[in-house]
């Protein structure tokens, strides 16, 4: 995946398996995953609708949540709503 750091969009990852203190940020490191992800059981869930885990959001520059998936969406699905999201805000910005 390529590097997140500088574009105008969020990942956001949520997980509902109350993992162990630690676990969450082993298995993250470990996939070598540069998204935020949050295991939570309780507000995040019930206010973003969780059906599922893990879910992750796209989420654009104005906050609206662009894209969801319940669980792993793969790469190539990834890079391509995200590249769509670039391509949209590069066209929104002035010249």
């Amino acid at each position: 995946m390529k590097k997140l750091e500088t574009k105008p969009f969020a990942l956001v990852g949520v997980a509902a398996n109350r993992h162990e203190p630690g676990k969450l940020a082993e298995v993250m490191a470990r996939e070598d995953l540069p998204w935020r992800t949050f295991d939570d059981s309780g507000a995040v869930v019930k206010k973003w609708n969780l059906s599922g885990t893990p879910t992750l959001y796209l989420i654009d520059p104005a906050g609206v949540i662009r894209r969801k998936w319940v669980g792993a969406p793969g790469e190539a699905a990834l890079d391509a709503a995200i590249e769509s999201l670039l391509a949209e805000a590069e066209r929104a910005s002035p010249k």
